[in-house]
């Protein structure tokens, strides 16, 4: 379904080219504000997620079913309004830059909203509880490593920060070396086949959250001085 055009966020046209700019600067800003405010919510929200689900709290999926949602909804926006700014202003070089960047970091946080759904709804086929306390401290410290890289990326995002995503490459991938020995431990300690995969899923929905992360400060460097960085193995 479109979504439907917001003048807010686009204002119309008015006269002259000062006033042309202005309009489209503060366009392309309120993209912006709207990337920043939803990656924002993953950010505050997923601790909250998290320590409900390791006391098998069931309130925390209402919340974050419908924090996905509104996260859903507002990269819909986004994206529906970057491609009219494309097409109506032709942006070039940094505009561009920023502009594309931020069509694909749509893609990145949308996932991240979903994840922070999955998390809360194994609460129903997982209880955390239940866990050797061994198990319980790592996944939690997975969770709160991957939650740090996540915030570092959109704080490096929204502070320009060209070069944190080599810092965060490594915060990555100590999060990579946690997912590896969550999975090892719980299979060295023969719990149920069905506790094993979904210990799995969580692992890797946090490992994920870490790469969306990374993906934030990727882009950032790309806007900032023009070059892709590759990072990971």
């Amino acid at each position: 379904m479109a979504v439907p055009f917001d003048p807010s966020l686009l204002p119309p046209l008015s006269d002259g080219h000062h006033g042309l700019r202005s309009e489209y600067q503060s366009a392309l800003d309120s993209l912006d504000d709207e990337l920043i405010g939803g990656a924002a919510l993953v950010a505050e929200a997923m601790p909250r997620v998290v320590r409900s689900f390791l006391v098998a709290d069931r309130t925390c999926i209402d919340e974050a079913q419908a924090n996905a949602t509104s996260i859903t909804d507002r990269c819909r926006r986004i994206e529906e309004h970057g491609f009219i700014l494309i097409a109506r202003e032709a942006p070039v070089s940094g505009d561009l830059r920023r502009l594309v960047a931020i069509l694909r970091l749509v893609h990145d946080l949308e996932r991240s909203g979903r994840l922070m759904k999955h998390v809360a709804e194994s609460v129903d086929d997982l209880d955390p509880r239940q866990l050797p306390a061994e198990l319980r401290q790592q996944l939690e410290e997975l969770a709160q490593r991957a939650i740090d890289v996540f915030r570092g990326g959109v704080d490096a995002w929204r502070q320009r920060d060209g070069l944190a995503v080599h810092d965060l490459d490594r915060a990555d991938a100590d999060v990579d070396t946690l997912r590896t020995g969550l999975v090892v431990r719980a299979r060295e300690l023969e719990g149920s086949a069905a506790d094993l995969l979904m210990l799995g899923l969580l692992a890797r929905y946090f490992e994920r959250l870490a790469d969306h992360g990374v993906a934030f400060a990727q882009h950032v460097t790309f806007v900032v001085t023009g070059e892709r960085v590759e990072v990971g193995p």
